[in-house]
């Protein structure tokens, strides 16, 4: 009954934010225990220091209970920087706790609170990285304690996601640094050091604070070498530019005023020659790396973006069949998109290839063509070479489908967080953009972003629904002597028991399953309709997917990427196991050999209960390829 109980909570969430934070500590000789329930965060709070004893956190999403609003951690018994302890909870588990008691380490508590009087927005994300100066998604908060200062560990920060507006930010300052160890006490940090990229300067990193009674900052312009300074604007006294010994001197100018409804609540910096604006942000138009008055530049070309006021990006009310009934889907594998110009792999000679662009002119007929009422980007999006701003090359691969308002959801591949951001920042990225369906997921499943989102017929308001939808994460694991990314036993049990809650409905809806990496099963040669030009890349597994697909009885597709040139469906034991093609240039591909990219689509007819399937070719024509009735 409790199983059930998790299932349905899973099922039904829009979204979950962290309601519990609990802290285990053990020995060198016991091994740290998982609460049932809770994710662990993989990371060791006393890594590296010796005579310490490990300690983990482990963090709760249950809807039923309210979120946690803000944390904190304070050094010894330090609280001023709690102005009232009484409404915040300590966890009795010293983050500095050693093996011998009696070394005499000083204490380091968490505290976390739920009090709406202190933090309005709920915590969607806690994460702890490695390093003095890490880089992390803007939509993340730094505690500005090193969780192993002075215990010769390794350095760790711990940094959280919120919802909802911010206080606005009230001053703004700039500094010098020789690394990227570059803070300021009392004030927040902009992510991003200014001058990436250049050879001969330093870093130089922006800092904002946020005062109450105190007027917001409401505009803020960027100046190049001699141009007329504004009135009534507050400068900081920093050349962005500093020592790079060539380029235009740039300097920031503020202005504050009680003008409430400009009052600017973030800041954010990105790489790359023509960034895409997100929603909600306004971009300064100055190249911060600019050289001979702005029209050259060298470096990283580096731009500041502003957000005033906050606002809800749009989402999607629930997924509907149209009035006859029908739901089409298109998926798009293994894009390899960059924040640069992205480069061009395997295309003919004779082809004028300019890197993403190309993919995104392949995207924008292709969406044009066929309108789908669901995009599915299946991993692989971002390339794991090439890319400084990972958070940037999200904006770029989502940028179509939010210009024409479709639908989206995204699985992970191998190589989209190699560069800067984990998954899990990558989630808190994607589910700010409009039209997103990713989530998280149930926290105590492996890896991140397993979520199921629900297909109703039009314009009825039954609790049931006509066709289930599946995402898995294919997290990294270890199979014999290699780290290979497979979907997980954990993962699977989920699916079946979710489609099991789901058959009882009187609906009976059939369901479609989208993942990264191939399942042993592609393996079969089984009749295939399409094309196998390389080996599946997954290895043997003792794991059977394909039988807990057979379980999860209303499974009729399973679709995935991450082999570029191969496009095959093939049944077995009546579900559909198919591959969509590589879509991007920037990944490998066989179009030098007159094979273009291409990508799947699916529709669903009679609700659900007839789904056909083609590709569509990257060529003039968006020519059609192997239609087929499942």
């Amino acid at each position: 009954m409790v199983t059930v109980l998790l299932v349905l909570l899973c099922i039904s969430i829009v979204y979950a934010y962290i309601t519990d934070i609990k802290l285990v500590s053990c020995d060198s000789n016991h091994a740290c225990p998982n609460y049932a329930g809770y994710k662990r965060i993989s990371t060791d709070l006393n890594l590296g220091v010796k005579g310490a004893k490990s300690i983990f956190m482990h963090l709760k999403q249950d809807p039923r209970e309210d979120p946690i609003t803000d944390i904190q951690i304070v050094r010894n018994t330090n609280t001023t920087v709690i102005s009232d302890t009484a409404r915040w909870t300590r966890l009795d588990v010293d983050l500095n706790e050693m093996e011998d008691q009696e070394q005499g380490r000083s204490p380091l508590w968490l505290y976390y609170t739920k009090d709406t009087s202190i933090s309005k927005n709920p915590i969607s994300s806690i994460i702890v990285k490695e390093g003095s100066g890490p880089s992390v998604a803007p939509e993340y908060t730094r505690i500005p304690v090193d969780l192993n200062d002075g215990v010769d560990g390794y350095h760790l920060f711990m940094y959280y996601s919120q919802d909802g507006p911010k206080d606005p930010i009230t001053a703004i300052t700039a500094k010098q640094c020789f690394t990227s160890n570059c803070y300021m006490d009392g004030w927040e940090r902009v992510e991003k050091d200014l001058n990436k990229g250049v050879v001969v300067g330093m870093s130089v990193y922006l800092f904002y604070k946020r005062e109450k009674a105190k007027e917001p900052v409401t505009d803020i312009v960027v100046l190049l070498n001699d141009q007329s300074t504004p009135e009534g604007y507050t400068k900081v006294d920093v050349n962005l530019n500093s020592v790079t010994l060539r380029g235009d001197d740039i300097y920031l100018w503020y202005k504050t005023s009680n003008d409430i409804k400009n009052a600017i609540q973030d800041l954010a910096i990105q790489f790359g020659p023509r960034p895409v604006t997100p929603f909600g942000w306004e971009q300064i138009p100055v190249n911060l790396n600019s050289a001979n008055n702005g029209k050259d530049g060298f470096g990283e070309p580096t731009y500041l973006y502003i957000k005033k006021g906050y606002q809800e990006s749009p989402t999607v009310r629930r997924l509907e069949f149209d009035q006859e009934g029908e739901f089409k889907i298109l998926q798009i594998a293994d894009l390899h998109f960059t924040n640069e110009k992205g480069v061009c792999r395997d295309v003919p000679s004779e082809f004028d290839c300019k890197g993403d662009d190309t993919t995104i002119e392949y995207i924008s007929k292709l969406l044009d063509r066929e309108l789908p009422n669901l995009v599915v980007f299946s991993g692989d999006n971002i390339n794991a070479a090439g890319v400084s701003d990972a958070r940037a090359a999200v904006f770029k691969f989502t940028s179509l489908v939010v210009q024409k308002k479709i639908p989206w959801a995204a699985v992970f591949g191998e190589h989209d967080d190699k560069n800067e951001l984990s998954r899990e920042e990558l989630v808190e990225v994607m589910r700010r953009i409009p039209y997103s369906l990713i989530e998280q997921g149930p926290a105590e499943l492996p890896g991140v972003g397993n979520y199921i989102q629900k297909i109703y017929t039009n314009g009825t308001r039954a609790a049931t629904h006509d066709f289930t939808l599946y995402f898995l994460d294919s997290p990294l694991q270890t199979m014999g002597d290699v780290q290979v990314n497979a979907i997980q036993k954990e993962q699977l049990e989920w699916v079946v028991q979710s489609d099991l809650e789901f058959q009882k409905q009187n609906s009976n809806p059939n369901a479609a399953i989208f993942f990264y990496a191939p399942v042993w099963e592609y393996h079969d040669e089984y009749p295939r309709l399409g094309d196998a030009r390389e080996s599946v890349s997954t290895p043997k597994n003792e794991l059977s997917t394909l039988d807990y697909f057979k379980q999860a009885k209303a499974i009729k597709i399973a679709s995935c990427g991450r082999d570029h040139v191969n496009d095959f469906c093939l049944e077995k034991e009546g579900i559909q196991l198919c591959y969509a093609g590589g879509a991007g240039v920037g990944g490998y591909g066989a179009a030098h050999m007159g094979w273009p990219r291409r990508s799947r689509i699916i529709k669903l007819s009679q609700h659900g209960q007839v789904l056909t399937t083609w590709k569509r070719l990257d060529d003039e024509k968006l020519t059609m390829i192997d239609f087929q009735t499942l």
